[in-house]
């Protein structure tokens, strides 16, 4: 898997979303909410 350099902000977002340290999970839920969120086709 590759590796993603984020800022303390984010990583500190990332940490608050985990349920019992899945971080994939809610990197996957964040990244489908973030393209959801800004695609116009939606």
């Amino acid at each position: 898997m590759p590796e993603i350099t984020v800022s303390d902000s984010l990583y500190r977002q990332l940490e608050s979303a985990c349920d019992e340290n899945d971080f994939e999970s809610a990197l996957w839920e964040m990244t489908y909410l973030f393209q959801r969120g800004n695609d116009p086709s939606e």
